[in-house]
């Protein structure tokens, strides 16, 4: 009896885990890409304050990978070579995308370190299969 017990639960533990395990590759992890245009494109000195200032958020929870750097001219027409800088995250999920935006660190750096060198930025998000 204590043996068959002990067999469906090591079998309830086994199913438990495995459907954790499969939520998590389901969901895929989040990749968090941002383009940004300098107020002073080109401007090598700004670029530089951007990349350095943005690498100080690359040990915050839940990141995987996360990238910083300058863009790549190019003559290829569907490439769009116009911004500055670009970034690169690739998070857990969805939660550690969300956890990684409202850090206080995060919040803390754009504000006072990026953006006031940005005209413009635009964000992509998407979902690892």
């Amino acid at each position: 009896m204590k043996i068959r017990l002990l067999q469906c639960f090591i079998v309830i533990i086994s199913l438990l885990i495995s459907a954790n395990s499969f939520a998590e590759k389901a969901e895929g992890t989040v990749t968090h890409v941002v383009l940004v245009w300098l107020k002073e494109p080109g401007n090598k000195v700004m670029r530089d304050q951007f990349i350095n200032s943005s690498k100080e958020l690359n040990d915050l929870p839940g990141i995987i990978h996360r990238h910083v750097g300058e863009v790549l001219p190019s003559d290829r027409k569907i490439v769009d070579d116009t911004f500055d800088v670009a970034v690169t995250a690739t998070l857990k999920n969805k939660q550690a995308l969300q956890a990684y935006l409202e850090h206080p660190k995060h919040k803390q750096i754009i504000e006072k370190k990026l953006k006031p060198l940005i005209n413009r930025v635009i964000a992509y998000d998407f979902i690892g299969k």
